[in-house]
């Protein structure tokens, strides 16, 4: 009797660590803000990348602030772009950003970001940090777009949190003038805009706005899309994502001229290769696909190190950067699918890996115990087979539990894929 209670005494110590541990992380990852959540990385001219980072933490307060529109912190450290050598270190910063998901280096050397949590794009001085251009629907009279947009449509009725959500800004160069395309997904819109503000005035006048695809709530054309993209031919590739398809449309006629839609989970980038092939993020499949546009074949998938992965782009070098939010990481791998260059690190497989080597060291501190008192001599038959039965309980729990260690993106993908339907999109 006085050995069973040191054995649980001994057990509710160790659940009461586990407990404690898992706090600790918590705390560590969600209040501290130690683990970062990148969205889109992009690779510079001169071979450091940018991230559009926030925290894990900041993550979850986002859905907080939607259901509660509470206004957006006027000033924040933690959401930012950071500019990320070789070697992982970051070397430059612009904070006070709203949760940005999108950056890209413009010709002239300055950056361009969707500032999402803060409802604009806007243009940045690098590396002299000043804002020297913003585009922001809330200022716009949506009405003058397109007369079907009254003053009762969504557009024209600003949210105090969380209003647009734009997720991307493209850049492109027409020869007389540029153009930005953009995102909008709480619009269900994708947009084109006059980026020669000299031409056509203000950036905010509803005159900009030379083109645009979308209808709030007409989820036939699309539905929470990401990453709108120039195509060579002149349409327009949309990651559909609530529709979870890709989608080309022609800019002309506003067509869907193609599509892919077979087995897709939430695709959060496509992009136009070189070679006709189509980059896909497959974000809830946890995977990068290469697909022939033509035969829609899959030639080229990565999935390993990946968890929720935002976007993906094809290097000059031939390899892939894959940036991934609730994953944690940037990585850039090789077409073998060998990691070239990794940035940051996973809270969520860190908590994983945490708990499962406390309960794979609980089952051997079983296994061990059960093992040493089967063989004592004056136990009954009764007694040996009812540590018979616990001891192969316990073995097959170390077994499951080693097993998942092992495969532990494969446990995950498959919680992640069962969890599908039930996931809220709008943390991402």
């Amino acid at each position: 009797m006085l050995e069973h209670r040191y054995r649980f005494k001994i057990l509710g110590l160790l659940i009461l660590f586990i407990l404690i541990a898992n706090f600790s992380l918590f705390f560590s990852y969600y209040r501290n803000q130690t683990i970062t959540a990148p969205h889109d990385a992009d690779r510079k001219v001169n071979g450091n990348t940018l991230v559009c980072t926030t925290t894990f933490g900041e993550m979850f307060e986002h859905i907080d602030r939607a259901d509660e529109q509470q206004p957006f912190p006027a000033e924040s450290d933690v959401h930012k772009v950071i500019e990320v050598n070789s070697n992982g270190e970051e070397i430059w910063e612009i904070t006070n950003l709203g949760i940005p998901h999108e950056v890209l280096e413009l010709p002239n050397g300055h950056l361009l970001v969707a500032d999402t949590s803060k409802d604009r794009i806007i243009e940045v001085n690098y590396p002299n940090k000043d804002i020297v251009w913003s585009w922001e629907p809330k200022q716009i009279n949506w009405t003058q777009v397109n007369p079907d947009w009254d003053s009762e449509h969504y557009y024209n009725n600003p949210l105090v949190y969380d209003f647009t959500h734009m997720n991307d800004v493209e850049f492109k160069q027409y020869g007389t003038w540029n153009a930005c395309l953009i995102s909008i997904r709480n619009f269900d819109l994708v947009v084109e805009i006059n980026y020669t503000a000299e031409i056509l005035g203000p950036p905010n006048n509803p005159s900009n706005i030379v083109w645009w695809y979308g209808d709030y709530g007409n989820h036939s054309m699309i539905k929470q899309q990401h990453n709108p993209d120039y195509m060579s031919n002149g349409n327009i590739i949309i990651a559909d994502s609530q529709n979870n398809r890709i989608i080309e449309v022609n800019k002309t006629t506003k067509e869907i001229v193609w599509k892919y839609d077979e087995g897709l989970r939430w695709p959060r980038d496509a992009d136009e290769l070189e070679n006709g092939r189509i980059l896909i993020t497959d974000c809830f499949n946890n995977r990068i696909i290469e697909i022939d546009k033509e035969s829609k074949e899959i030639l080229w998938k990565y999935s390993k190190n990946v968890i929720i992965p935002y976007e993906a782009d094809m290097l000059e070098n031939g390899n892939v950067l894959i940036s991934g939010d609730y994953g944690g990481k940037v990585v850039e791998v090789n077409r073998e699918g060998k990691v070239e260059w990794v940035y940051g690190r996973s809270a969520v497989q860190s908590g994983f890996y945490m708990n499962a080597s406390f309960i794979t060291l609980i089952c051997l501190n079983g296994i061990f115990y059960q093992t040493t008192r089967l063989y004592k001599r004056e136990i009954t038959k009764k007694e040996r087979s009812r540590r018979i039965t616990a001891l192969s309980l316990q073995s097959l729990a170390l077994l499951i539990f080693a097993f998942i260690i092992v495969a532990y993106h494969f446990f995950i993908r498959f919680l992640i894929q069962i969890a599908y339907s039930a996931i809220g999109h709008e943390m991402f």
